[in-house]
């Protein structure tokens, strides 16, 4: 019976962080900020982007959420390519090789980079995994910490209603 609970307890904390995920007035403005791709040889600054929806989407290989939720996320990322949508999965563990090897056993191919740690505490990234979704300006508009099933629904929602741009000529962002 304890264990039954244990699992309620836990399930419920799972999901309710992204009930309380703060809206787009309550988030400072993102900062400036670069990422490091996986082996460390480039870079990609996320204002890059601007134009374009972009997802910001912090995991790890501990987290156990993270596994059920990057393949959501590659089938939204793969299913918005054409509405210019851009997937930057940020990877904090502290050896960039776990995450790779991590992703090739969980089968998912996204785009994956690195962050500073100072950046991270900039973003109150406090919680795994955790997803800002960028307007097209750059705007903030969802900050969900934690998983829940409609989180990758609640993205292709606001992507939609932000309208296609196309992906022609914008270029893709590439994996590692």
């Amino acid at each position: 019976m304890r264990r039954v609970l244990a699992i309620g307890v836990l399930a419920a904390l799972l999901a309710a962080p992204s009930a309380a995920a703060a809206g787009p007035a309550q988030r400072p403005e993102l900062p400036a900020l670069t990422l490091r791709t996986l082996d460390g040889t480039g870079s990609v600054a996320v204002d890059s982007f601007r134009g374009r929806p972009v997802l910001l989407s912090f995991w790890a290989s501990w987290c156990g959420p993270c596994r059920v939720e990057l393949p959501e996320l590659e089938s939204l990322y793969k299913e918005l390519l054409g509405d210019g949508f851009v997937l930057l999965t940020v990877n904090v563990d502290s050896v960039p090789a776990i995450a790779s090897r991590y992703l090739a056993q969980l089968g998912v191919s996204v785009p994956v980079y690195r962050m500073d740690q100072q950046d991270l505490i900039k973003l109150d990234i406090n919680a795994l995994p955790t997803n800002i979704l960028l307007g097209r300006e750059g705007q903030t508009l969802m900050f969900s910490t934690g998983y829940s099933p409609t989180v990758a629904e609640d993205i292709l929602r606001l992507v939609r209603e932000m309208g296609s741009v196309g992906a022609a000529g914008l270029g893709d962002v590439q994996g590692p």
